[in-house]
Parts: structure tokens; sequence; C-alpha cells
């Protein structure tokens, strides 16, 4: 027949090539394996990548963010692919205890799943895995159509229908392995047998007819869903063969994929680097860490808009809890185009309106980039007259080429400690569009929180009798 012209070349050009040695065989066998996983389920909505579904399996590592449902598709997917491998080896028969038992390994135990009653009212219902429908599940289309599958009642013996159909092909062939393949898996979707899992199901049962006539893994394309449902959707209308010519170039591409593998050449396909760096780009680029921005002029403007200057108001308000112990305090906001450079400039007056005035028109105004900044609170004349001292604190900000790191340090003023003691690091980010203010008030509060330590440890030194 034409349309199995190529095909058949295909599988004597491989048949002449097997068998694979075991390295080359496990190798493309894990390639069909994790295509297949990711692709079966993807086509029927779940949310893991290809590279999230390989480190699921290959690594048990999960997803974050990633629904554990979606986990234990892959899972039970993959425990299914490994079972069907087993049955086909062992040359087993194919009954509809296999069927059922299969649809048990595939979806695990059982769970409870969104759906509607007769009359639209949202509900829930039971998913039993190995247990045929119990109630209808006919489907909604896109035109407002119901689509019918086969009745809770009806399933059982048209089930029976299909397997005993199938075994009378086998037994005396009148179809090409590929049109039997192609033909289970339409007969088995019109039927829908059970409450979830029938799209994976069809396809794992045409893979295990065409592994059982020697073909390889057909794997089909979460991509090409849409032509995969429009073709299923012609055969419903009475035409099968666009359906029987998309399952043919599936298989095709698995023969191809086979053959490269036997011959020693790359199993790579082409978009394979295509897809390995979107995913690789999506992983990147979608991190908290990824390097967006580059320190600039703009960049400069822009994070005092929307960092800097909140910072400086939200650790003031914090602050200004411990003015009432001293006699009087300063603010004062200061900046360096060089971390190394003794050519300080700061704000005068020591108020907090003219250190925010000064900072803005600082990160605003100038030409030049600024590589240091800090905010300086003084407190001068502890009201303790056995043992008055001034503090100080630095909130440092050294804004490197990609990112800028936060530093502090505490200090009295009158004793050996000074602003040049070691600052300790509390921060460091990437240049953002935005960032999340109540991460700085909570560094804001913990700082409060060191000055209080500072000021308590002082407050007790001088209640301390000498030994």
């Amino acid at each position: 027949m034409p349309l199995f012209t190529e095909i058949n070349r295909f599988k004597a050009d491989l048949d002449v090539l097997r068998p694979l040695a075991p390295e080359q065989e496990q190798r493309v066998l894990q390639k069909f394996r994790l295509e297949w996983n990711y692709n079966s389920n993807a086509i029927e909505g779940n949310s893991l990548t290809l590279g999230e579904t390989r480190s699921l399996l290959l690594h048990g590592l999960t997803a974050a963010g990633k629904p554990m449902r979606d986990h234990l598709d892959i899972k039970g997917h993959n425990e299914a692919v490994l079972w069907l491998e087993d049955f086909v080896r062992d040359e087993r028969p194919l009954t509809e205890q296999f069927i059922r038992g299969m649809h048990e390994v595939l979806l695990g135990e059982a769970y409870y799943t969104p759906a509607q009653t007769a009359t639209g009212v949202p509900t829930r219902k039971m998913i039993v895995p190995g247990q045929y429908k119990q109630q209808p599940n006919n489907v909604l289309t896109a035109t407002g159509e119901m689509f019918y599958f086969a009745s809770p009642e009806d399933t059982p013996a048209q089930m029976r229908d299909l397997v005993d159909w199938y075994r009378t092909e086998e037994t005396a062939p009148t179809m090409h392995p590929v049109a039997l393949a192609a033909e289970f898996h339409y007969r088995f979707v019109r039927i829908h047998p059970f409450d979830d899992g029938n799209g994976r199901m069809s396809r794992l049962l045409m893979n295990l007819i065409l592994l059982r006539h020697g073909y390889p893994m057909t794997v089909i394309k979460a991509a090409d869903r849409n032509p995969y449902l429009a073709a299923l959707s012609a055969a419903d209308a009475g035409d099968p063969e666009p359906f029987l010519r998309f399952i043919i170039e599936n298989v095709e591409a698995g023969l191809r994929l086979m053959i490269r593998a036997a011959q020693g050449e790359s199993i790579d396909e082409p978009d394979d680097l295509d897809k390995k760096l979107a995913l690789l780009k999506k992983q990147v680029l979608s991190r908290e860490d990824t390097i967006t921005t580059i320190w600039g002029l703009e960049a400069q403007s822009q994070i005092y808009d929307e960092i800097l200057s909140f910072w400086l108001k939200d650790l003031s308000d914090q602050l200004q809890r411990f003015d009432d112990l001293f006699i009087r305090n300063e603010i004062a906001f200061l900046y360096r185009f060089s971390e190394d450079d003794n050519s300080t400039f700061h704000s005068s007056n020591k108020t907090l309106e003219k250190a925010q005035e000064f900072a803005d028109n600082a990160f605003s105004e100038q030409k030049e980039l600024i590589a240091w900044a800090a905010f300086r609170f003084l407190w001068y004349g502890f009201r303790m007259l056995s043992n008055t001292f001034d503090k100080g604190m630095m909130l440092n900000f050294s804004f490197k080429s990609h990112q800028f790191i936060v530093t502090f340090n505490i200090y009295d003023l009158m004793g050996d400690n000074n602003e040049d003691d070691e600052p300790v690091h509390i921060f460091t980010s990437v240049y953002k569009a935005e960032y999340n203010h109540d991460r700085i008030k909570e560094i804001n509060y913990q700082l409060a929180n060191k000055v209080y330590d500072f000021i308590a440890a002082k407050v007790v030194e001088a209640d301390t009798p000498p030994a």
C-alpha cells in the first residue's frame, strides 16, 4: 500500500541493523521514555517541563511550585511504560485485566478531581484507578455541542468487543501493524472507558501494539497536540485517513531516530538544542537573581527611586525611637565616586529632610556613577551621667557592575571603635525594576534590635560594680 511504502522501508533498514549494542539501545530507550513521559502528560495539561520531568525521573527531584498531582502523573506514567515493556518481552496476551491493571499503575492511588453534575453544578468525583467509569464522561466541544462516549452501562461490553477484535486481528491479520495500532487507539478513545487517563492509556496501548510488531516507541509531541486532536476529530466525522497519516508520520520519526542510534550517530533531533536552550533560558531568566540590568546612570536614578529612598525613610522611622535616650542626634547621607577615594560628599544640616534632599540630587543629577553611598546615624550624649557615650551607625551601599551589596557597622564614637570597623554584610541583590519592601522593613527592624543590644550592653556595663 502506498501509505506504508516509506515506513516499511525504514522498518526493513532497522531490522538489518538489529540487534543494537547494549549501550546504544539503553541511550535511545532513555530518550524515548523521557520524551514519551513528558509529551503524553503535557498533552493532557501536565505543567512539568521537559527539564523538570528529566530531573524527577532521573534524579528524583520535584519542581518547586508545581502540583503534586502532576509529579504523581509523571511517575505513574513512567511505571506504566516500564510495565508495558515487560509485558511485551513476556509475549503475554492482551486482556481487559491487563488494561485495567495498567490503568491502576498509571494513576496510582484513588483521588478526587473537579467535575460537574448533569445540570452543570460544580462538584468533585473520585477517580478509582483500574475501575471502568461509573458515570458519563461526555465532553462539551468548542462549538457548544456535547460529544458522547460510551455510557457506563455499555463500557464493559464495548471493551470486551475491542479486545476480542484486536486478538482476532492478531491471529488472522487483515491490517498493517501501524494501522492496527492507530485503529485500536481510536476505538479506545471513542469508548473512553475510564474516568481519567484515557488519552495516556490510548497512547500506551498503541505503543504496546507497535512494540509487539518490532517498531520503536512512538512519541506524539505536545507541540503537535492541535493537529493530533484535529485528526481524531476527522475520524469522528467519518474520515480516518488523517489520523492514520498522523500516526504513520510519528512512527517514521521513531524509526529514523532508532536507525541513527543503531548506526552510532547522534540521536539529538534537529530541534533538540533549541528545546534544551529554551528550557535553560526559562530556568535562568525566571530566577530571582537573574542579571537584567548593569549599573549605569539610568540604573543609578532608578535604584534610588525604587529602594534607597524607601530604605532611608523606613530606617529613620525605626531608629528615631532611640532619640529620647540621647541629648541630640544627626542623620547624614554620604557618597563617593570610588570606594577607594577619600573624597566623600555628605549632606549638611544633619536632618532627615536634608539627607533625603541631598540623596535625591546625588542619584538623580550626577553625571558620574556613584560607587559607594551610606546613611549615617549619630547619637550624642547618652542620658546617663555615670556612663554617657556617643554612638554611630552606618548603613553602606556598594554598587558593582551587576549587583549592589549592603553592609552595616555600629560603633562607639568615644571608644576604640569607629566607623572604619569591618562592616557586617546583610543584603546583596541584582538591579531590578522593583524590590520587596517588606524584606527591607525586616532588615531595618533587625538593625534596630542591634542598636538596642549595643545600648543595653552599655547600661549593663555602667550598672555592674567593679570586680
